[in-house]
This record gives C-alpha cells, structure tokens and sequence, in this order.
C-alpha cells in the first residue's frame, strides 16, 4: 500500500506553480528597481563634481535626462551618449549678469569662456517684449535675458524719439546730449518709470541704471526708479554716475547713494563692475559695500578680471572735466588696437560718438592688488561686462552669425575671456581663491542675485538633481585665456565640454554650429506686489 503522500506528481500543479513563477518574475520586472537600467539622453561620467550650494566635491556620475539633472551617483549610470569626463572638474555653468553682446556670435566665444547664461542687466533695452521676440527669432546658443533701461526711457522722453532694441539705437543716441546732461521734472519722472514698469510687466529680470552716461540723472529721479523696482521685488543693476578718486563726485559718493537707495526703499541693488568704478578707491568702496550688507542692506557687486575698461567714446565719461577730475589721458585709451593721443582722441569722439574704445584704468601687474580687491570680494560676483563684436574698419556690427569671427572683428578681450583666466590667475596660478568659491562667484551667487524675482533662476548655477542641465566641464590644468587687446577674437581654451539646457554647445573642445539651446531667461509677467494684492 502506498504511503497516502507519495504517488505520481500532478502535472497541473507544475503548470500552476510555473505561472505563479513568471507572474512574480513580472511583478518584480515591473518595479522601480529595473528603471536605473533605462538609459538617460546623457551620462557625465567619472568627473570631479563642484556643486557650491551644497559643497560637494568628489568623483561622481551624472545622469542628464531631457534639460534636467536627473541623477547624481557613485554608481555607474546607462546613457544613450556618455561623456568621460576622467580627470576633469565638473561645474555649472556660469552665469554672465553683464553682458553687451546678446548675439549668436557673441554666445559662441562665451561657450568657449564656460559661460551658459549671458544677460543685459546693467544698461538694459526698451522695449522689452520686442528685444525678445527678436532673440528667439534670430536663435541663441545660450540663454539670455535683458532688464529695462533707464537710459533708453531718459533718451525717449529728452530726445523724443521711439524707443527701438537695438545695440545701434543706443550708441547713436550718444551724438544727443539733453538725455545725457539734463534733470527731470516730475513730470518727466513720471514718464522715465511709466517705461520703465511697462518693461517690468514684459518680463524684464530688473532695471538696469546706466548712471555714469547720464550723470544729469538726480536724487529723486532715482529714488522714484529704486522705488518702482522695490514695488514689482527686481533688483536695479546701477553704473555709478562718478567714478573720480577724490571728492567730490567721488565713486565713494556715489556707492554711498546706491547704498542710500538701497536702504530706503528695500530694494535689491546691485553695482556693476566695482573695479573700473572704484578703481584705486576700491578699498573704501568695497568696505562700505560689505559693511552696509552686514547692517541688512540688500546691496550686491560684481567685478571683472581686467584692468581696462571698454566703452563709448562719445560718453560723459570722457569730457574735458570728467577726464580733467579723475586724470585721464587721451594715451590711456585705445581704438581698434592703437592708442590715440589728444588730436586722435578730439576726432573721433567728435565724428564718432558712438565708436568702442578701450579705456586702461590700471597698471598692471604692478597694481594688480588693487584688482584683487574687487575680484575677491566676498560676496561678490565675476561678470564680464562683455562689449559687442565690432568691425574695427567700419564700426558696424558684426552679423550675428558670423563665425569664426572675421579678421577685422574688434572687442575688449574681456568678450572673450572673462572667466577663464579667473580661474587660471586667481585659482591655478597664484592660489588666491579656491575652486568652490570661484565656482560661487561665476554661478552660485549670480543666481541668487536674481531668483526671489525668477524663477527660473532658482534652477540654475547648481549642480544637484532637478537642476537644469547648464554645465561646463573643464581641464582646469589647461585652461587658458587667449584673447590679447591687439587680438580679442581668441576664444579660450581648456572647455572640454559646455551644455546648455542638456545640449552640447562646446563638444569635446570644438563649437557645434548646429547647436542652438539657449532660452530665455525671463520673469512671468505682471509678477508686482500690487497685482499679487489684486489677485492678478
């Protein structure tokens, strides 16, 4: 007799317990766990990854998946492309708060230079909707973003002339003098702000105060500008309308204002260049800056890495008292590579106001000290306060997209530059500020100047998951700025790889010409105190 639990095996029961098997192989096929196997578009593999929010440092694999960063891992990540970047610093992309040239061939010797947002925040266009819509048209490499300009509503209400956003506009502006040298009436006040908050509400990141081109600008003009800027939460982007040694009109003067403004209205403002503003007053300069945000004032600064200044000659920089007071020679300043000298310099400011000169406003190296200054400040930014592309035979404009650039293309080599040789001078060279901080200075701190008003800026200057996927990747080793002011149009070199919303623009060294990511960088529109009131 046979034992009741032994006997032939049911085959309908293997059968069962082999569909139960698959299910559960299914089931766990289907979880979470298999989605790392899913490639992301790209994977930065094996580079030293610098994030200066969170202070990470170390060897990391990044997972990039549309225009964001999806995944940051000691793990090894599956993409349908992969970078190695062995050996090679890992960082965000920089952020240019003050940058002229907003063209396609302007953003393609920043990418060069690692930058990836580039924004006309000091002097600012008018109108702003229009600048704009001209950009996505014409297609940009890099993101950008503009302010409202005080100094175009100043021409538009003084000159009587429409307002245009073009580069041209405003240079030609500089052969009329009211806009430059006359206060406004209250009435006038009124209509400077009325075009200043129609910008606002079409989405301008703040208002950009072109103070030193129109020093007739008074007190209460621009306390009703700082005004209208606390009310719609933008920050002002100020040239200093003095930047003489002594008192008065003294650049200590007129930081003190900015500051003063600053306080009275809460408004975030922020200094341009404090280095060929203060220049060997920067010591004081800076000092009243840091002591004033150490009181709670919300006042920022930036600097570039030159000691030569670029700008109109046919600006109030250059009069015979501006130059007399802050003892400026005509042998100080070039054009198109040659430096002038008094009758030189008397012609073209007469016959070509609107013609791009360099102004050099150090001795460098011996005054290297007092650029170390501006360039380590705490707190403070790098920005390049890049100058357009110009023909140096013509004056025109060069096309904006013209590449490579043509032989007689003309600019201050901080166009080109900017960032690069801070991190091969400051950093590399004479050791004087840290990866990480230089990394703050060129994206983490130009993000936050801007993002209680931006949104979008709260995505950027970062490496961390859901960031946007604006980075350079770099051989810090190797790289090197090469533009000279005999030949600015040399792009840098050392970027390995920079990307733009998760699109290569710079691939392994060379630029994509096909490549045009960038977006626009803009804040929603009616974004006011007031409107939120009103619940618009």
């Amino acid at each position: 007799m046979k034992h009741p639990h032994t006997g032939p095996k049911n085959p309908a029961g293997n059968l069962g317990a082999a569909l139960l098997t698959a299910l559960a192989f299914a089931i766990l096929a289907s979880r979470p766990l298999a989605a790392v196997e899913v490639p992301y578009d790209l994977v930065i593999a094996g580079g030293r990854v610098i994030d200066p929010e969170t202070g990470l440092d170390a060897v990391r694999n990044l997972g990039v998946r549309g225009a964001e960063i999806a995944e940051i891992s000691r793990a090894q990540l599956v993409g349908e492309r992969t970078i190695d970047a062995t050996g090679l610093i890992v960082a965000p992309g920089f952020i240019d708060l003050h940058s002229h040239g907003q063209s396609l061939v302007a953003d393609r010797m920043h990418a060069y230079d690692g930058v990836t947002t580039t924004l006309e925040l000091e002097s600012g266009v008018l109108p702003v909707d229009e600048w704009y819509q001209s950009q996505a048209q014409a297609g940009r490499a890099l993101n950008y973003g503009t302010s409202a300009a005080w100094t175009f509503a100043r021409i538009a209400e003084f000159e009587g002339l429409t307002p245009r956003a073009e580069v041209q506009w405003f240079r030609d502006a500089f052969a009329r003098k009211r806009w430059v040298s006359e206060p406004a009436s209250s009435e006038q006040v009124q209509s400077i702000t009325a075009y200043l908050e129609q910008g606002l509400r079409d989405g301008a990141l703040g208002i950009g105060i072109n103070g030193g081109y129109a020093p007739g600008g008074g007190f209460r003009e621009l306390l009703a500008v700082h005004s209208l800027a606390a009310r719609h939460n933008v920050p002002t982007f100020t040239h200093i309308s003095c930047d003489n040694p002594q008192d008065p009109d003294s650049s200590a003067e007129c930081v003190g204002q900015v500051i003063a403004l600053a306080a009275s209205t809460g408004n975030p403002a922020h200094i341009c260049h404090l280095n060929s503003s203060s220049v060997r007053a920067v010591d004081i300069t800076a000092g009243m800056i840091q002591s004033a945000r150490a009181s709670g004032v919300p006042i920022t600064t930036e600097a570039y890495t030159y000691g030569a200044a670029s700008t109109t000659i046919g600006s109030a920089l250059f009069s015979p008292d501006a130059m007399a007071a802050k003892g400026v020679k005509a042998q100080d300043i070039e054009y198109n590579g040659q430096r002038l000298n008094e009758e030189s310099f008397k012609a073209l400011r007469a016959e070509q106001p609107g013609a791009i000169i360099v102004k050099h406003f150090l001795d460098l190296p011996a005054e290297r000290s007092v650029l170390d200054t501006s360039v380590l400040l705490p707190g403070g930014a790098i920005a390049s306060d890049s100058m357009p592309w110009i023909d140096a035979n013509t004056g025109a404009l060069i096309p904006h997209d013209a590449w490579p650039l043509p032989e007689t293309a003309y600019a201050h080599p901080r166009s080109a530059g900017t960032f690069s040789r801070l991190l091969a001078e400051w950093v590399r060279e004479s050791e004087s500020l840290s990866l990480t901080e230089a990394l703050r200075k060129t994206s983490l701190i130009p993000a936050t100047i801007l993002q209680s008003s931006v949104p979008q800026m709260r995505k950027k200057g970062r490496l961390q998951v859901g960031m946007d996927a604006d980075i350079a990747i770099f051989d810090l080793n190797a790289l090197e700025d090469r533009a000279t002011f005999a030949n600015p149009r040399q792009p840098s070199v050392g970027m390995r790889y920079v990307l733009v919303n998760g699109v290569p623009v710079i691939d392994e060294g060379e630029l994509r010409m096909d490549s045009m990511p960038g977006r626009a960088i803009r804040r929603p529109p009616q974004n006011t105190i007031n409107d939120r009131q009103q619940g618009h």
